[in-house]
């Protein structure tokens, strides 16, 4: 399998980092929301305003010339961390967080229904320390907080 290469994001990875995001909400989030929600999102479209707005803050996985992750850290606060849906199981994910938590990653959050990240999470030694209701496309949700030593 190709190498993983993990590279701060360009201008030019904003097409295929809304493309991904767009997967990922889809997978993870739309089978867990309302319709209205859903709805919401198709109207928003959010992720374009996201990649827009932050770009240049992103880090990306690239495997053999194609964006397959990213990640968005904020000093120790990793705000998002996704791997494209078919990607999901290849090392992708293993390879971003790895590199987020070498670049200072301690805290996130994550929805209480994405049980899989949460796994994940924990076996990497991330510890869920708080949750409270948030809101997902005006949907009540969920939230969970997580910690690294």
């Amino acid at each position: 399998m190709t190498e993983i290469t993990i590279r701060p994001a360009q201008l030019t990875d904003a097409e295929a980092l809304k493309h991904l995001l767009d997967r990922s909400w889809r997978t993870h989030w739309a089978p867990h929301v309302d319709a209205g929600a859903v709805a919401r999102y198709q109207a928003e479209q959010p992720v374009v305003g996201y990649v827009d707005g932050f770009v240049s803050q992103l880090t990306v996985a690239e495997r053999g010339g194609v964006v397959v992750g990213m990640y968005h850290l904020d000093g120790a606060w990793l705000h998002a961390i996704h791997v494209d849906s078919w990607a999901i199981g290849s090392g992708v994910g293993r390879a971003l967080m790895e590199a987020a938590e070498a670049a200072g990653a301690r805290q996130l959050e994550v929805r209480a229904f994405n049980v899989r990240a949460r796994d994940f999470y924990a076996a990497r030694g991330w510890v869920e320390i708080d949750e409270h209701d948030d809101s997902e496309m005006g949907m009540l949700v969920r939230t969970i907080v997580m910690e690294r030593d």
